[in-house]
């Protein structure tokens, strides 16, 4: 089938053409602030994570198959195999057509091993620096390395070998990949048949296929359908499941599945509307498997073996890393999320967390509890209206590397205690997101956390034991900062307190070129100390409209400096 796009092609190119390249898109954090709504909401076959088990042949209803339940928001613009949203399905394939056109060279070959090599194999990637050592210890291999300079024959099969050996010094972690990524219910074979959306290359010759896939992709059968993504589900499978045996790689893994998502329109296979739905797959799908009673041991042992010498712990982990920059991570991912999209259905939604979604978190946030991760879940989501994303559960609007940061809002007290002792993120951990809201954040226990957003909530913080980071000129928020114990660390040159500061005990830790302006007033007491730098007389290290008290003790300062008190600061004299 051949869309008729000659009149509307033009047109939809420029539109399309800004919100591809205009990212990242702006996300509202979502706010809970009860318990209730914290809730999952039931969708028509229940919860994916207790169903999961029913995506088989045969089952082909919204009530008798999650991932067709999952899935059945595409009926708005697809139902019965036919189009019924024309505008949003234009979108569609102009944006493949777009991605396909403007395809380089080195993206051109990455796509075509990414079509080629098993799905599994394809996340190694994204273990960086350690992906050589996994290589080795999990005896990976592929049979495709590089592009070849003319079509492959219709009939290519892929790869003929075992991704990884489960019996190898890192068999657990390829057994809990393959117990995700491989099992009977993991496919969307069911879903894609049940939906018959057509390949973009079919509606479309603006879609330039892969010339490398041209004969395989022109022989392909014609029920060879688009939604959801096979390779997308396969790939966020695979990448959650390292990333909760692997959390120091949790981000980059997660935006290596989002490329093989993306490389699968790149080769003019999948559609973005596909892709999307191939990651809401996956993602609900390893939810499931790491929440099932039966794999939790294999779970542990996945975990325990990726923290030993034969992954994160080994001294030849010297690899490239192809996701080493934050910030481009995070704009490739949260603009994978809605492929340039705009809201059209109702944006006036409460976000929802699907049930067992937080397991996804476990292992990356392990100081918090349950239902502090459902919390994060809830305070990173996405907005309502974008295309696919609407489903009832809410696995569509889960926004995991904004999660990875930590919460996106505190609307109410939360306390947070880190055990050191544990290693990991319970010893040390940054929050880099924008925090709102009005509720106050307790800091115990031993561990180091460093906030490190543009953060503007308003119920302060209350430090009782460890250490707090301030790495940015506003971390602290805009409420009162209570200094009870432990150590209050502030690393920038200039730093806002947009409360009070009240300081009974603890450490203040300030360099010799700190500002802390705290915008009302000061009670000063416990330990100021000053890292070393260089000193200059008269220097400001806090100002205030009005103080209290003295700091008890002063360390870090050499024989004949100390510190000067007057009505609005505290400075540096000799």
């Amino acid at each position: 089938m051949k869309t008729n796009q000659h009149s509307w092609f033009q047109k939809a190119l420029v539109t399309v053409s800004i919100a591809v390249v205009t990212l990242p898109f702006a996300i509202q954090s979502a706010q809970a602030k009860t318990t209730d709504e914290l809730a999952p909401h039931a969708a028509a076959y229940g919860y994916f994570v207790d169903h999961y088990r029913q995506n088989i042949a045969g089952h082909t209803t919204v009530q008798n198959n999650p991932v067709v339940g999952e899935m059945s928001s595409f009926s708005t613009y697809w139902p019965s195999g036919q189009a019924h949203d024309p505008d949003i399905l234009n979108q569609n394939i102009v944006q493949s057509a777009i991605i396909t056109q403007h395809r380089t060279d080195v993206e051109a070959t990455r796509s075509y091993l990414t079509d080629r090599r098993d799905l599994r194999y394809n996340l190694i990637s994204g273990l960086g620096p350690y992906a050589t050592t996994f290589i080795k210890n999990a005896n990976a291999q592929t049979d495709f390395t590089t592009m070849p300079t003319t079509p492959l024959p219709a009939n290519a099969p892929y790869s003929k070998v075992e991704w990884a050996d489960p019996t190898s010094t890192l068999g657990p972690l390829v057994k809990l990949v393959n117990t995700t990524a491989h099992s009977p219910f993991s496919g969307t074979g069911v879903v894609k048949h049940v939906v018959k959306y057509i390949r973009p290359y079919r509606q479309s010759p603006q879609v330039k296929v892969l010339p490398a896939l041209s004969n395989v992709m022109a022989a392909a059968k014609s029920d060879d359908y688009d939604f959801p993504s096979g390779h997308t589900t396969a790939a966020f499978e695979t990448g959650l499941t390292l990333a909760y045996a692997v959390p120091e790689r949790f981000q980059e893994l997660i935006t290596r599945a989002s490329e093989v998502g993306y490389d699968r329109v790149l080769a003019g296979r999948h559609s973005p509307l596909a892709v999307i739905g191939g990651r809401l797959v996956g993602t609900a799908m390893t939810a499931a498997v790491l929440n099932d009673p039966e794999n939790q041991d294999l779970k542990q042992q996945a975990y325990q073996v990726a923290h030993t010498s034969a992954l994160l712990d080994s001294k030849a982990a010297t690899a490239g890393d192809d996701f080493s920059n934050y910030q481009t991570n995070r704009t490739a991912y949260r603009s994978r999320l809605t492929y340039g999209f705009k809201p059209s259905g109702d944006t006036h939604q409460a976000m929802r967390v699907p049930k067992g979604a937080e397991v996804l978190l476990a292992s990356r946030l392990p100081y918090l509890s349950t239902n502090q991760r459902r919390d994060v879940l809830y305070t990173t989501g996405l907005p309502s209206g974008y295309p696919v994303l609407d489903d009832t559960e809410g696995w569509g609007r889960l926004d995991l590397f904004s999660a990875a940061n930590g919460y996106g809002a505190l609307n109410q007290q939360v306390t947070i205690t880190m055990d050191a002792k544990r290693g990991g993120f319970n010893a040390q951990d940054t929050w880099r997101n924008n925090l709102t809201g009005q509720g106050q954040l307790v800091k115990r226990g031993t561990g180091t956390l460093t906030l490190a957003g543009n953060n503007q909530f308003t119920g302060g913080v209350r430090l009782k034991a460890g250490t707090l980071n301030l790495a940015s000129p506003t971390a602290a928020g805009k409420g009162t900062i209570t200094l009870n114990g432990g150590t209050l660390q502030v690393t920038k040159n200039y730093t806002h307190l947009g409360g009070q500061f009240r300081q009974s005990a603890g450490r203040l830790v300030v360099t010799p070129s700190s500002h802390l302006k705290i915008k009302h007033t000061a009670k000063l007491g416990g330990t100021l100390a000053l890292t070393k730098g260089h000193l200059k007389n008269g220097t400001k290290l806090m100002t205030f409209q009005a103080h209290t008290g003295k700091f008890k003790r002063v360390t870090g300062l050499p024989h004949g400096w100390h510190v000067h008190y007057t009505k609005h600061a505290v400075s540096l004299a000799k």
